[in-house]
């Protein structure tokens, strides 16, 4: 009995200890995340000043012609010689009148009357790429002997909802260059109609991360540098360099390159004691799961397509926001499933394009809701993006995609661990 006694207040103590250390393991995470989105916001405020410039959609059009017909052509392989480009130089914008073309809104409205987001995420993919190849051009407009990838996605933020009944702009610009790479800042807000502020809050923000390689070679290409004009835009660099910073420390934490944590075993440990009354036993006997929560694995979803040519990008492979689209569907479809509900779009988290993908490729996308927060209503959905070769059965992951949603009703079930 003594014995008994001892190990349960030994099992308690454990328990107790595991639930500090979560809690403290979380406020770490808050407020790195805080952190983080404060930097977002604040360089967001910098680059308000450089977005209210003129432009023509016609303008962004003609590019994307010229970036696809120089692409397919075998020009000249003379590098070009690197020119200091200020951010202005960059900007790019385009616009989705939803309002004014009934065609169109027609294309991107979704069964319920709002706007389909995934077609959204298509246009910013092409938007940056646009960007990126405005950057990398000569004093003379003249395009270089680079192609451009998307890297990473760094962030994209749903600040209000898209309306069918406005007409949008999207404008872009470069807001930090490496040696072969950029950040690349776009958002999207509502054209003013009359008696309207001249500048609108956005509805959107996103950061993508574009890599420059030698058409001829695939190595990296160096591109053109930027030209910093004032302390302004000096902060703006350094709030982008944390950003990256940042991004290394989480992308080194990864499970695939180092085991858990002290902590992080703690958190799973405690994880484990929290689903144990629910698993069944030697006996085979357990406690029925409550109705408030719901086994991780049964929340899975899956989706299977062939990648057309149609699909494809200058470079002739799938089009990496054709992939974000499709994956964003299948999340929402998730979500609607786990939530009985149709759940809002909040954002999307960093993640990058691991390998690219060939046309004719059997594409193959898994979703799960992997975390939920009930108090609230907000939960995740990864969807991880396999390539299935149909003739050695092998696959392989090219990236992983995190969507954070919301229920309409303020709250959602606790998803949990079956192991």
């Amino acid at each position: 009995m003594q014995t008994t006694a001892v190990s349960g207040k030994q099992e308690e103590s454990e328990t107790t200890e595991a639930t500090d250390m979560h809690a403290k393991h979380l406020k770490q995470l808050e407020d790195e995340h805080r952190h983080m989105l404060e930097r977002y916001a604040e360089s967001q405020k910098i680059l308000d000043k450089y977005s209210v410039m003129p432009g023509k959609s016609s303008d962004y059009m003609s590019l994307l012609h010229r970036i696809t017909s120089e692409n397919a052509s075998d020009t000249s392989r003379a590098k070009q010689p690197l020119v200091l480009k200020k951010i202005s130089d960059s900007f790019t914008e385009t616009y989705l009148p939803f309002k004014d073309n009934l065609a169109l809104r027609e294309e991107y409205i979704n069964y319920y009357g709002d706007i389909r987001l995934g077609k959204v995420l298509e246009d910013l993919d092409r938007l940056a790429g646009a960007v990126a190849y405005k950057h990398a051009s000569d004093a003379e407009g003249n395009l270089a002997p680079i192609i451009f990838v998307t890297a990473a996605v760094d962030r994209i933020d749903l600040k209000s909802r898209l309306s069918p009944d406005c007409n949008y702009r999207l404008a872009g610009t470069v807001t930090y260059v490496g040696f072969s790479s950029m950040e690349i800042y776009i958002k999207i807000q509502a054209v003013p109609v009359s008696g309207e502020a001249s500048e609108q809050e956005p509805n959107l923000v996103a950061r993508f991360t574009m890599v420059g390689r030698d058409k001829y070679t695939g190595k990296s290409s160096q591109v053109n540098p930027l030209l910093l004009e004032d302390e302004s835009q000096r902060r703006l660099v350094k709030i982008s360099e944390q950003i990256k910073e940042h991004k290394k420390k989480i992308a080194d934490t990864n499970l695939y390159k180092r085991p858990p944590s002290a902590e992080e075993r703690l958190v799973i440990h405690q994880l484990w004691l929290g689903t144990k009354d629910y698993q069944s036993n030697t006996y085979g006997s357990h406690t029925s799961l409550p109705k408030d929560m719901v086994w991780l694995d049964k929340t899975a979803m899956e989706s299977v397509t062939i990648c057309f040519p149609s699909e494809r990008n200058v470079h002739n492979k799938i089009f990496g926001g054709h992939l974000m689209r499709l994956a964003h569907e299948l999340s929402f479809a998730n979500g609607s499933v786990f939530t009985k509900s149709r759940p809002s779009y909040v954002s999307l988290d960093d993640f990058s394009f691991k390998k690219p993908v060939n046309i004719g490729s059997i594409l193959r996308l898994t979703s799960q809701v992997v975390y939920s927060e009930p108090e609230n209503g907000t939960f995740q959905v990864a969807v991880s993006a396999d390539v299935i070769d149909n003739l050695t059965n092998t696959v392989e992951r090219t990236n992983t995609f995190y969507f954070n949603f919301s229920s309409p009703s303020g709250t959602v079930s606790r998803v949990i661990p079956r192991s």
